[in-house]
């Protein structure tokens, strides 16, 4: 009697042994999206403008400051060839989003708003509920940025949820003596051009790649998506990093914004 107490003793403390460090691994995976609900800024921009380069660069560079961890910023040049730095994903871009105003133009999740004025816009965004999230880990191989990524549905949801990885570039000569198509109007001696696009897991398609594939995905479903982009060998690779944003695609096909922000992730230190 006393030895099947003691195994069945043994047993159970086997078992929470197991269950814990299950738990454990759970737990410390490093690509487990977190249960956190982020902002999205994203901003039109251009050398050959003046107020991007002064109030509408300020203003960008205060809520990256203020909202850091919080916020995933992205900018899109525009007016190639007089600005070298316009990504690919510009058109499809501006093509789903509120447009008009010229630009600096801001986008604050699916809004249009100021520049003047993008902390509620921000406030209010970070409230937003949460149904997903992203997390993953990089990796320069060559001529390419080596992506590995999971996300995770937190609620059941219903629609089309894309994927968009943005390569982007920070700290590029922007001052008076910099190179033409670059030289920022109105920057200054010691500007400097950061949260650059450049290109996406997708190209030409600045929304990504479709990953649900039902007409509802449930609650807890972790999805895996690896992926490479292309790096020019123009572009500085130390200075090259990456944002993710999950979008869902809008049911309305009439509506401006054509792409929902759901929500984003990165690694960037906005400071």
């Amino acid at each position: 009697m006393i030895k099947k107490i003691s195994l069945i003793i043994s047993i159970l403390l086997l078992a929470v042994f197991y269950s814990c460090n299950k738990d454990e691994e759970q737990t410390t995976d490093p690509l487990m999206p977190e249960m956190k609900q982020r902002a999205f800024m994203g901003e039109v921009t251009s050398t050959t403008c003046g107020i991007c380069g002064g109030s509408g660069y300020n203003n960008f560079n205060l809520m990256k400051k203020n909202n850091n961890g919080k916020i995933i910023a992205l900018a899109f040049h525009c007016n190639f060839p007089q600005d070298s730095m316009q990504s690919p994903l510009l058109f499809s871009y501006e093509g789903s989003r509120p447009t008009g105003g010229g630009i600096p133009s801001f986008h604050i999740g699916d809004l249009k708003v100021s520049y003047n004025n993008l902390q509620p816009y921000i406030d209010t965004l970070l409230k937003k509920p949460l149904e997903a999230q992203v997390k993953f880990s990089t990796k320069v191989e060559g001529d390419s940025m080596k992506i590995t990524s999971k996300i995770k549905f937190f609620k059941k949801v219903t629609g089309d949820y894309y994927i968009a990885f943005y390569l982007c570039e920070h700290g590029i000569d922007g001052s008076t003596t910099a190179p033409a198509g670059y030289k920022q109007s109105s920057g200054g001696a010691d500007y400097k051009h950061n949260n650059v696009v450049r290109l996406g897991n997708v190209a030409n398609n600045a929304y990504g790649e479709k990953i649900t594939t039902l007409a509802s995905t449930n609650a807890n479903t972790i999805i895996k998506y690896n992926r490479g982009i292309y790096i020019n060998p123009r572009w500085n690779k130390s200075k090259l990093y990456v944002s993710a944003i999950i979008w869902k695609k809008n049911t309305d096909p009439m509506a401006e914004c054509q792409y929902l922000f759901v929500n984003g992730w990165d690694t960037q230190v906005y400071n």
